[in-house]
Parts: C-alpha cells; structure tokens; sequence
C-alpha cells in the first residue's frame, strides 16, 4: 500500500503492522521505511492504542536503521552477476 496525503494514521499504523518482518524482503522494508516516513511527519510525541504504543524517539531510531537496508537491498537487486567458468586441466 502506497501512502499518500489522504492516507490516514490508522492506514499508516496498518502499514507498519503489516511489514514488522522488513528484513525479509526489500518490499517490506520499503513499506516500513514509508509508514515510519508518514508517521514522523505528523510528529506524534507517542502513537498509543489499546495496549501499544509507539514513541517518536524509537521511529527515528527505525528509520536510520530502514533508509541503510532499503539502499542495500535496492543496490543489491541492481547488481547481477553471472560468471561461468570451464575447468582447466
């Protein structure tokens, strides 16, 4: 899901729930990195419901540790390689 201005905290909320595994795949990561992104933007002290919360110091923790995967991973996925060898004898 791409967040966008009309997006909403819940879709942003959503969104980080959904991509917890993050380093799994670049995908996840990304969508991570943006629900971090999103919520840091609003510049909540702390996002709370029910029994969670989440606090601004630990998204900008997050968010250092995400921008470094997802340009791993995206360089990564643009570096391919194939090497073919005969053996010598």
């Amino acid at each position: 899901m791409a967040l966008t201005s009309t997006s909403t905290l819940t879709d942003a909320l959503s969104q980080y729930k959904n991509s917890l595994a993050w380093w799994e795949s670049a995908i996840k990561a990304s969508s991570l990195l943006e629900a971090v992104l999103y919520l840091l933007a609003c510049k909540p002290e702390t996002i709370a419901a029910a029994d969670q919360s989440v606090s601004f110091a630990s998204l900008e923790s997050l968010r250092g540790t995400l921008e470094k995967q997802v340009v791993n991973l995206g360089s990564a996925a643009q570096r391919v390689s194939f090497t073919s060898g005969k053996m010598l004898m």
